[in-house]
């Protein structure tokens, strides 16, 4: 067993003190940080003040690669297609957005069936794409190995007859 900036001790292990900054100079408080693993380029990124900003380096950061957003809490996934690997982001306020390791991409023009800046807590099982619809009992979902295209609805309110709406999703197995 390996304790990485853990200590044990009679009673508890206790996580070690004190901390570096990596990433410094946001225009607002940093509210989502999301890691992109590409097949040969790993980014991280900072969301703050409805801006994205790229924290790969460490240090003060430059100007944001990507700006305007409604709100800096966004949920993510990575996801391999046979175009490349992308991280697929949404909030329920924007559209749903894509980096491919290069290139922000808004994707909400190219998503059918439902409107995209409805989406939100994007999930990935079995290499498609799952969205939650803000304020409502669907579930939506994309073709396997897809970032884009034609979202089918899988309504849950049969099973809810007094109301309510979907707040989360996970994958278990």
């Amino acid at each position: 067993v390996i304790l990485t900036n853990l200590f044990p001790s009679t009673t508890s292990v206790n996580l070690r003190g004190g901390f570096s900054k990596w990433s410094t100079g946001y225009a607002a408080q940093v509210e989502t940080v999301m890691s992109y693993a590409g097949s040969t380029t790993n980014k991280l990124f900072g969301i703050a003040g409805g801006s994205v900003y790229d924290a790969t380096s460490g240090g003060a950061v430059g100007a944001a690669v990507l700006s305007g957003l409604t709100n800096s809490r966004w949920q993510y996934v990575n996801i391999s297609t046979s175009g490349g690997n992308f991280i697929i982001m949404c909030n329920g306020a924007d559209n749903v957005y894509t980096f491919d390791g290069t290139t922000w991409v808004d994707r909400g023009a190219a998503i059918t069936g439902v409107t995209s800046s409805t989406l939100i807590n994007v999930n990935l099982h079995k290499n498609r794409p799952w969205f939650i619809q803000s304020g409502t009992l669907k579930a939506w979902y994309f073709p396997v190995q897809s970032i884009q295209g034609a979202a089918a609805a899988l309504d849950l309110s049969a099973f809810c007859p007094h109301g309510g709406y979907l707040m989360a999703m996970a994958t278990w197995t």
